[in-house]
């Protein structure tokens, strides 16, 4: 059930007229019933691989606190570690056996091996979002900072809470298990906030990214029919529409759970605004990149070790951030290669001060941090070529042609469907930068009728962009396969 259906449009003030009209004892059943139904509308039986995640984790974390309190660490540390394969197991069987095909294959052919071939599996959505989730919840138990869960019910909406289920944020159980527990009542501004959310979500998704992706899928499906201004136009429209469909996903699982009076953490903060590779990575994908941070690289050292061995770090932690996100070495060397941008990062940033310093931008701070947006803007945009590239022949075709021509050649594209998808990035970007200025945003939300009359008027016209130039076709989610 996607978030820009008509299934959904049903399904949710459904579920938001049941959790508030029932009893406090009875939401909590209600809610997990829900989003198991959510779940299933994608591929019902793939619920039984949830509820085993949901099962290894619960219990595992349960042996893994009473073996701790009986002081036997090393059953503690075996029922950790026989939960954590089991979690990866899943991942290896569902996620990469075609990865593993290929490398196995790979490095087969050096040795005149038989060719493998490895069974075919239909990836379930959202497996690596909750068993990361799941996952995370474990290695807290494990590591003392959490207590073990005793309700199985707790645990399994904690897993499933369907705004989040599929595609993040990926919470974390200091924040999500106190909130589920909680007596919630009807607010105001919870609806206000959500419903601005979910709007600006929407207008994300069905506006910008599914514009978009006309142009993005026309030029990276068929990298061999263009050159010049047409791969420089692809790879734009793509650096923008992975953005606008997972933060706009994220925006409306945002607002969703807010209007249940529920606050999911902040996943998306502007990060086309950063001013170079180690911010970009700060402001997106937040939960993922918090969720790294925490569990794999401070575990390592993180920054507090000698320089060779912070390359190590970062390099393995944006290494296997590549990997999370697919199985395909385009994803590994995605990941890689941001992993370099940040080390580069650390190195050049004294010779890039002097040098502003040198020629003045120092003192013009607003052309210095434009001057940066927009080197970081580019070297990201880089990056998505193989996060998007069917192989690897597309990438490096891509790249050994962005300059072959200056002629732009468009991909054929319905002329009315091209304004928006060239236009509404603007708008965009434009509520980007505003909402960046306390100013602007002290001045939006002032409680004044006038400027009421503003919100609503401005939401209106929202609603009417969404319904009038939203592409309707039902287009899944980007971060979906992952």
């Amino acid at each position: 059930m996607l978030f820009n259906s008509i299934e959904f449009l049903i399904f949710f003030p459904i579920v938001i007229a049941g959790f508030f009209l029932l009893p406090h004892k009875f939401r909590r059943y209600f809610l997990l019933a829900a989003s198991c139904y959510f779940y299933m509308s994608f591929i019902p039986k793939y619920i039984l691989i949830l509820l085993f995640t949901t099962l290894v984790d619960f219990f595992g974390a349960l042996g893994v606190e009473k073996a701790r309190e009986a002081g036997n660490r090393k059953l503690s540390k075996t029922c950790f570690l026989v939960a954590v394969l089991l979690n990866v197991g899943l991942l290896v069987f569902f996620k990469y056996l075609g990865l593993l095909e290929d490398t196995i294959n790979f490095f087969g052919h050096m040795i005149d091996m038989k060719t493998v071939v490895l069974p075919d599996v239909v990836l379930p959505i959202g497996i690596s979002f909750h068993t990361f989730q799941s996952m995370g919840y474990l290695i807290d138990v494990f590591m003392g900072k959490e207590k073990a869960e005793k309700s199985f019910i707790d645990f399994a909406l904690f897993l499933m809470f369907f705004p989040q289920l599929v595609a993040g944020p990926i919470e974390r159980s200091s924040n999500l298990f106190s909130q589920l527990k909680a007596e919630h009542f009807i607010h105001y501004e919870n609806f206000s906030y959500g419903g601005k959310m979910m709007l600006w979500g929407m207008f994300k998704k069905v506006v910008v990214a599914d514009n978009l992706a006309m142009f993005a899928d026309a030029v990276f499906n068929n990298v061999h029919e263009y050159s010049g201004g047409g791969l420089i136009l692809g790879i734009l429209a793509f650096t923008i529409q992975i953005y606008c469909d997972f933060s706009g996903y994220s925006d409306i699982a945002i607002g969703a759970a807010r209007c249940m009076d529920i606050r999911l953490m902040k996943n998306f903060d502007t990060p086309y605004f950063s001013k170079n590779v180690p911010e970009f990575w700060r402001r997106w994908h937040i939960s993922l990149s918090t969720w790294f941070k925490d569990y794999v690289y401070i575990p390592m050292g993180g920054n507090r070790v000698s320089k060779p061995r912070w390359i190590f770090n970062q390099m393995v932690t944006f290494t296997v951030s590549g990997i999370w996100h697919g199985a395909a070495f385009t994803f590994v060397v995605w990941g890689m290669l941001n992993g370099v941008y940040i080390v580069i990062s650390r190195f050049v940033k004294p010779i890039r001060d002097k040098i502003k310093e040198v020629i003045g931008l120092a003192k013009a701070k607003w052309l210095g941090d434009g001057i940066d947006m927009l080197i970081t803007f580019c070297l990201i945009s880089v990056t998505w070529v193989f996060f998007r590239a069917n192989s690897f022949a597309d990438a490096f075709y891509v790249f050994g042609h962005l300059f072959s021509e200056t002629v732009c050649e468009f991909p054929h594209i319905a002329e009315f469907r091209s304004y928006i998808a060239l236009g509404a990035p603007v708008i965009l970007l434009a509520v980007d930068a505003l909402t960046k200025s306390q100013k602007v945003v002290a001045w939006y939300t002032k409680r004044s009728i006038p400027m009421q009359v503003v919100r609503i008027a401005s939401y209106a016209v929202m609603l009417f962009i969404i319904v009038i130039f939203g592409a309707y076709d039902n287009k899944s989610f980007i971060y979906f396969q992952f």
